[in-house]
């Protein structure tokens, strides 16, 4: 194929990254092998093995890129609820990228370094914001975790179609309310799920 002259040196393992984020967030329930992936971009599939052992490798590399985009969003975040806003709009707006980034093992972040670099950057990023400046470190440690578990918890929920249906930006309203980020709504909106009575026949 003609395709396979265009690729030297690490481009190929660059493009494959890009072009297995744009089948992930063009189709996020999608599952890809290395050989669809090396047809898709005109490379014999061989080629891609020379970047990525298996298709886990690339999908741990995917999600460093994520991690990467992540904290870097997440720097210009100066207090809790910024963060929160941040951490779940980025969710919502790449479901299929932030799904194969939670998917990650702690095997994984233990064993390729781009993807813990990047999951560091997050959690350092996390830490500057949500941690009680001068607290020890396992308690600054705790502080993240009770926001990160309520969000992507949140997150999985709505994403699962389990709460009520509503807007994106009504979601995170209502996340932060919950968090304690916002106060109540004098007028609340729709509660998060139906009541006993409203499920009766």
């Amino acid at each position: 194929m003609a395709g396979r002259a265009t690729y030297h040196h690490g481009d190929l393992a660059a493009a494959a990254l890009d072009e297995a984020l744009r089948l992930i967030e063009a189709v996020p329930a999608a599952q890809f092998s290395l050989r669809a992936l090396a047809e898709r971009l005109g490379v014999a599939h061989r080629a891609l093995y020379n970047h990525f052992e298996a298709r886990e490798d690339l999908l741990a590399a995917t999600a460093a890129r994520g991690f990467d985009h992540l904290a870097d969003a997440l720097a210009a975040c100066s207090d809790p609820p910024a963060f929160v806003s941040t951490y779940a709009g980025f969710a919502l707006a790449h479901p299929g990228l932030y799904a194969v980034m939670m998917a990650r093992t702690y095997e994984q972040f233990e064993t390729h370094p781009a993807l813990r670099r990047a999951a560091d950057r997050v959690i350092a990023v996390s830490l500057g914001v949500l941690a009680t400046p001068g607290a020890d470190e396992e308690a600054r440690r705790r502080e993240v975790m009770r926001v990160w578990m309520l969000v992507h918890g949140a997150i999985g929920l709505h994403g699962a179609g389990v709460l009520r249906l509503r807007s994106d930006g009504d979601f995170v309203a209502e996340v932060l309310r919950i968090a304690g980020l916002a106060p109540d709504s004098p007028q609340p909106g729709q509660s998060l799920w139906r009541g006993p009575k409203e499920n009766l026949p």
